[in-house]
């Protein structure tokens, strides 16, 4: 950090110092910002800044927290009283019987409710942990659906600009003819024209990557819209449909449905707790000061009388019943819901694979071999403009479809990939 002068060194100022270290800085930081985010990155930044992850989080801890208290028994009660006191003295050694006394009494819930409750909780924070698990992979489907909507929207304007190339020929075939008095001005206008009405694709094309990239920031609760890698992410094959219908009892949200039922039908049997009473047990000492008089010393038990049960126990009962019915219902619910979503979402992959297939062999090389056919008769004064214009119409057309056809099947593997998680997602 010396400058080298022949015959001395000079010490750098700290000016120069702090200069040099910002400038450094900076440099890093644009060569950061100016590096694409990778999927699987924006993967992880999305499940480790996401509030509502967060929130859950804290959810569970609380739950595991409820479930420690809950299994303990209540706080003793500590009574300190003075009783029989002359209210014209109030000394305590005028009469017999006037005494300071201090008792302790400890309340025991009914037999098995405190056991029963905590286990109740420690379901509830197992299904709260599931639920993170499948809210976790919900999210990294929004951001899978998300990222490939913007990678086809950055395909497609490549593909409308490489269809500007075929209609600039169009244009030079009008031009050449027209020229050459074999053709119309009009010709030559309309190629422009289908020319140039391209540049209003590009823009809405512009317009909805925009919209993508913003949608993105959001996910990962960016400032601002990232620059994002380019080539398509490969995403894994799915299983085979009955394997996936086997695996979806491990899928996280409808494990966390299975744990709330399991948690109200635990809540029948502490409701059924109550036709048991609850037993205080109490002891006291008092301190007699009249002279000759003895302390004395008290003891008892205190049972509520549960001796009305239609009105509340049956009640209680019945409520909890219904709940834990409830709960059964949900998850039925969903595991058909899950079922059906995971059968549609393949038969959709299975059609796209086959149509991208389709498209790769078949009909875009048509479409291409048949505008530069058509083109060439064109050119050759054997067919017509509008014949040209409509052929390069399908080249685009089948392929913005290709792209289409590429984006959905990555959308339905990412939707096959949630629907056979089992719990890997963490943030």
């Amino acid at each position: 950090m010396y400058a080298n002068i022949p015959g001395r060194f000079i010490q750098p100022t700290w000016g120069s110092i702090r200069l040099s270290v910002g400038v450094l800085l900076l440099l890093s930081a644009t060569s950061a910002w100016a590096a694409s985010l990778s999927l699987r990155d924006a993967e992880a930044i999305a499940l480790r800044q996401n509030p509502g992850l967060g929130a859950l989080t804290q959810k569970i801890a609380e739950l595991r927290h409820k479930a420690v208290a809950v299994a303990q028994l209540p706080d003793p009660h500590l009574a300190l009283s003075a009783a029989n006191l002359p209210l014209n003295s109030f000394s305590m050694n005028q009469q017999q019987m006037s005494m300071l006394s201090v008792g302790l009494s400890q309340t025991f819930p009914s037999f098995g409710k405190l056991g029963l409750e905590g286990q109740q909780a420690g379901i509830e924070a197992q299904a709260a942990a599931d639920t993170l698990r499948g809210q976790s992979a919900e999210l990294v489907l929004l951001l899978r659906r998300a990222w490939l909507q913007a990678l086809y929207t950055e395909n497609a304007m490549v593909t409308v600009r490489h269809q500007e190339q075929l209609e600039a020929e169009s244009v030079q075939a009008a031009l050449a003819l027209y020229r050459s008095a074999q053709g119309s001005q009009a010709e030559v206008l309309r190629a422009q024209l289908a020319r140039d009405n391209l540049a209003n694709d590009i823009s809405k094309l512009q317009a909805e990557r925009a919209s993508d990239l913003a949608q993105i920031a959001q996910i990962l609760n960016l400032p601002e819209p990232p620059s994002i890698e380019k080539q398509w992410p490969n995403l894994p094959p799915p299983p085979t449909l009955a394997e996936m219908e086997a695996r979806l009892s491990g899928q996280p949200l409808l494990r966390a449905a299975q744990a709330q039922t399991r948690a109200a039908q635990m809540g029948v049997q502490v409701a059924k707790t109550g036709y048991w009473p609850d037993v205080t047990v109490s002891v006291g000492y008092g301190q007699d000061f009249y002279p000759g008089s003895p302390n004395w010393l008290s003891a008892g038990v205190n049972l509520s009388l549960p001796i009305f049960p239609g009105d509340r126990q049956d009640q209680d009962v019945a409520v909890a019943q219904a709940r834990a019915q409830q709960a059964q219902y949900r998850y039925d619910d969903q595991h058909l819901a899950l079922t059906q979503q995971a059968r549609a979402a393949f038969a959709r992959y299975e059609s796209y694979k086959i149509q991208l297939q389709r498209m790769d062999r078949q009909l875009l090389p048509t479409a291409r071999n048949a505008f530069s056919a058509t083109l060439a008769a064109y050119s050759a004064g054997r067919a017509g403009l509008n014949t040209v214009l409509r052929t390069q119409k399908e080249v685009l057309d089948y392929a913005l479809n290709r792209l289409q056809y590429r984006r959905d099947l990555a959308i339905s593997a990412a939707e096959l990939d949630f629907l056979t998680a089992q719990g890997e997602m963490q943030p």
